[in-house]
């Protein structure tokens, strides 16, 4: 909420400030409150910054600045201002005011960027990917720049607002994939690329003041464990945090969103959900209609324009941040192309279509399709071989409660390929395997711990 306070002279102020029994100025509250709402070099000069939960210095001073932010090496100025002038000493109270006074006065600047925009009325974001990247002009690439740019402005405006996805850029070095998403976040304070390990306690500092945040490490370095557990910080929807001096933790919504850049195409590991929240594009050096670098200030002026738009679609309010059934059928279908084989699964089949048993168990699996034969599976990993019997194998389906011969009771799949090694009719007389009465299977137990 701005505030507007009446400019008044040092004289006007000195007369309005509270003394003491011996004729000096008080040092309380009341009277830093009067000089930095009225002083003519300290008036409108600090405002709080929701963005950054800093208070900046927005004006002209008269010493020399690197930042917004306020800084020791500023109060140092100010008390000295106060103290030859007014005769204020205390540092404490002083901070205090100035801290009250800016956070009646605050503001957002990636809300006020993006309301002072004017769209010129041409469409760029079905475009924009195409223009700068190579990548495809197509409804699919078009939904998926929309849906960023719409979850960008909703935390920018909402923060804390459900927004799970990240958009991934693929495609080789020199494309300019990082540059892109540091030019989308207009300034390059609102962009960062360090965001640490995202188990940290103090992961929230990393986030705070920046709007658009690359993960370009854990991407390029992916795994299952590692894919999880990025499932899971998306899904966040705020930090909890105590500053270090702070009394209080605080939840701290989330005004950032995520995106991805890789060089690999097949950067996701294999997942039978889908990898829902990452959102692939193919970029192509070869299809660029101009590289981001070639003119920065054209490039940013055509990146203005795209928020414009985009802040078009989002006043007018008709919008999910969430893809229809159809746009997820789509990405669940891409993202297969960017997914990584899955190696057992792979390994398992090529096994069962050397196998000449027509019946199999996962304890069999595990030993010697995949080649463990010494070892001893936990129940994860015999959970795993299920799965991936019940959802990848070809030719295979599960059977009942079966006796075999080196691995004892265990839940077995019938082969029913009919180009099967070795026919049922050639075990009648072997004592490899037989099938288990339900009153036998009732007195087993199958788990493995």
């Amino acid at each position: 909420m701005d505030i507007m306070e009446t400019e008044l002279t040092v004289e006007e102020i000195r007369e309005q400030l509270e003394m003491t029994q011996k004729g000096a100025v008080k040092n309380n509250r009341h009277n830093c409150k009067l000089i930095l709402e009225h002083d003519p070099l300290l008036k409108d000069v600090f405002r709080h910054n929701i963005l950054t939960e800093q208070t900046d210095i927005v004006k002209p001073v008269w010493w020399e600045r690197i930042s917004p932010a306020f800084t020791d090496m500023d109060l140092n100025y100010i008390m000295l201002y106060l103290e030859e002038t007014y005769g204020l000493t205390m540092d404490k109270i002083v901070q205090k005011s100035i801290v009250h006074q800016a956070d009646r006065n605050k503001y957002h600047p990636v809300r006020d960027y993006l309301n002072s925009l004017q769209w010129d009325g041409q469409e760029r974001i079905r475009y924009v990917l195409h223009h700068f990247l190579g990548a495809p002009v197509d409804e699919l690439t078009y939904e998926s720049m929309k849906m960023f740019l719409l979850g960008a402005i909703a935390r920018a405006f909402r923060p804390g607002i459900k927004f799970e996805y990240m958009l991934c850029l693929v495609g080789g070095q020199g494309v300019g994939k990082s540059t892109f998403f540091r030019f989308m976040a207009v300034k390059d304070d609102w962009f960062t690329d360090d965001i640490g390990k995202l188990d940290s306690e103090k992961v929230y500092c990393q986030l705070r003041g920046h709007w658009m945040i690359e993960m370009s490490e854990m991407v390029a370095t992916a795994r299952s464990k590692s894919i999880e557990e990025t499932k899971s910080f998306l899904s966040r929807q705020k930090e909890t945090y105590r500053d270090s001096y702070a009394v209080y933790a605080l939840d701290r919504p989330r005004q950032c969103v995520f995106v991805g850049t890789s060089n690999i195409k097949r950067f996701l590991p294999f997942d039978r959900t889908g990898n829902r929240r990452f959102v692939p594009v193919q970029t192509n050096r070869a299809e660029m209609e101009v590289h981001i670098l070639e003119n920065e200030k054209e490039s940013r002026q055509y990146i203005d324009q795209v928020w414009a738009e985009a802040m078009m679609l989002y006043r007018n309010g008709n919008f999910k941040l969430a893809f229809s059934k159809e746009t997820e059928a789509q990405l669940d279908k891409l993202r297969q192309e960017f997914m990584a084989d899955d190696t057992e699964a792979g390994m398992i089949q090529a096994w069962l279509d050397e196998h000449e048993d027509r019946k199999v168990c996962s304890l069999m699996l595990f030993k010697e399709a995949l080649d463990n034969p010494y070892i001893k599976p936990k129940k994860a990993e015999t959970d795993r071989i299920c799965e991936i019997m019940n959802t990848s194998i070809v030719g295979w389906k599960q059977g009942t409660m079966t006796r075999f011969k080196d691995y004892g009771t265990q839940r077995s799949w019938v082969c029913v390929n009919e180009n099967c090694k070795r026919d049922a009719k050639d075990l009648k007389n072997e004592n490899d395997w037989h099938p288990v009465t339900e009153e036998e299977a009732r007195q087993m137990e199958l788990s493995f711990q």
